[in-house]
């Protein structure tokens, strides 16, 4: 009977010990805090989202690649996301069905090169002319060999709007056949990066919190600096966004808090933001 009445003690302490276990991971489950976007934005949403990490060990943040600005703003209205971050402010629609955005920095829109290349300045002229077909060697005499944005992006929209001429370019490069299109912000730096002579549109955002192996052209006499950006001396710049659909999770208005905190202007700053 003692036999019996130890094995019983026993069964009950074990049974008590993986009660105990269960409630305690239940109550410490992390929540998932799903955010996605612009290309532009999102090594340094991988930075934030560290920061904030350590100190909200019970969020666990996911970061979404390759939404793109509209696909990020239809994903979390859809609730496939919590957090959408956007270069371009929303449209009337999707403000009607619910979405909403708050702006949260600048970077400036640069053309840029491989790190080793030799060229350091570029003037709107001469952009206009290599977007046109018109000039197609760097002064080295190497072959220039520019990057597209599909025509729906922000930075083609940035890019017309530098002047009539590159407008006109512009429109001559997306038609003329064999002209490589990077769909992404990321196969644009890959491109810039790995295809000799190549030049295109990317942020300083990008470069910075990547580590890309690129190099920011100063463009018309001015360098691409947070302080000229700032100043407007330098005046191209992206826009970006912290959009929420209908269903707003604590953890989205929580990040979004810490992105705009001393602390997480900070980590922007540092990586190619300025902050309006």
């Amino acid at each position: 009977m003692l036999r019996v009445e130890k094995l019983a003690w026993r069964e009950v302490l074990v049974f008590s010990c993986a009660f105990l276990l269960l409630a305690i991971s239940g109550t410490t489950r992390a929540e998932e805090l799903r955010i996605g976007g612009t290309g532009t934005a999102i090594g340094t949403l991988r930075l934030l989202a560290a920061e904030y990490s350590e100190k909200h060990p019970e969020t666990r943040i996911r970061i979404v690649p390759n939404l793109g600005s509209s696909g990020g703003i239809k994903a979390v209205l859809g609730a496939a996301i919590d957090l959408a971050v956007t270069s371009r402010p929303l449209k009337q629609e999707e403000r009607q069905l619910g979405a909403s955005e708050q702006e949260y920095a600048r970077t400036p829109l640069v053309f840029a090169v491989a790190a080793k290349a030799t060229v350091d300045a570029i003037t709107r002229q001469e952009l206009a002319g290599i977007y046109a077909g018109t000039r197609t060697k760097w002064p080295d005499g190497s072959p220039i060999r520019v990057i597209l944005r599909p025509p729906s992006d922000i930075d083609s929209d940035l890019v017309k709007g530098f002047s009539a001429e590159v407008r006109q370019g512009v429109s001559a490069a997306e038609a003329r056949p064999g002209v490589k299109i990077a769909l992404t912000d990321q196969d644009a730096a890959n491109d810039l990066e790995k295809i000799p002579g190549a030049v295109g549109p990317t942020s300083l955002a990008l470069i910075i919190s990547e580590h890309r192996a690129l190099k920011a052209l100063q463009l018309d006499g001015i360098q691409p600096t947070l302080q000229n950006a700032a100043s407007q001396a330098y005046p191209y710049s992206k826009r970006l966004f912290l959009v929420t659909g209908t269903r707003r999770s604590t953890a989205a208005e929580s990040f979004s808090v810490f992105v705009r905190s001393p602390a997480g202007r900070k980590i922007l700053v540092a990586n190619g933001h300025w902050l309006p």
